[in-house]
């Protein structure tokens, strides 16, 4: 039974490459997508923006890439992806599922922050991460935040939120709902 789990279930090792190569194709699609967002608004607003990119390490293990672009439709967007891993701290590491008793980690991941020039249109921040300790999960979350509310556009907002939740488990937004909320 144990060898025809091996052959189906993909190693922890391909799981972590396939997370980074997921993130690192994610990124570079979004950033396609705010650079022809660019490229279709008013060219009496400047030049469309393009994301320059550079390189980090972080002093603990790993390191990622930071895409930032400052354009004519957005004021300033980052997408960030990484691959870090180390040892959580002894606070830290009761938080994490199975980091209780052993707390290495390895993660993988993408954020992104978008701030537009139109202040009718919301600033917007999401981020998944895939985390491997005793245990592999997948986290993340987004939100929106508006300058000038709009009850119409926040309601559009929390049903695809709803929907996408629901589609998993349906007491899953309620219950992250209320998390967020407080």
């Amino acid at each position: 039974m144990a060898a025809a789990a091996s052959q189906t279930m993909p190693s922890i090792a391909q799981r972590k490459t396939d997370a980074s190569d997921w993130f690192r194709t994610l990124r570079d699609e979004i950033c396609a997508v705010f650079e022809a967002i660019e490229d279709a608004g008013r060219d009496d607003d400047g030049q469309a923006g393009r994301f320059a990119r550079k390189q980090w390490q972080r002093d603990g293990g790993g390191g990622g890439e930071i895409s930032l672009m400052h354009g004519r439709v957005f004021e300033k967007v980052g997408v960030n992806i990484s691959t870090v891993f180390g040892t959580f701290s002894d606070d830290f590491k009761g938080q994490i599922s199975g980091a209780e008793d052993d707390g290495r980690f390895w993660a993988s991941g993408i954020s992104l922050v978008a701030h537009m020039r139109n202040p009718h249109v919301p600033a917007a921040h999401m981020n998944t991460r895939f985390i491997a300790t005793s245990k592999n999960l997948f986290g993340g979350g987004g939100d929106l935040t508006p300058l000038l509310p709009d009850a119409a556009a926040g309601a559009e907002f929390h049903a695809a939120l709803k929907a996408a939740c629901d589609s998993h488990d349906p007491d899953y937004y309620p219950k992250y709902k209320k998390w967020c909320d407080e």
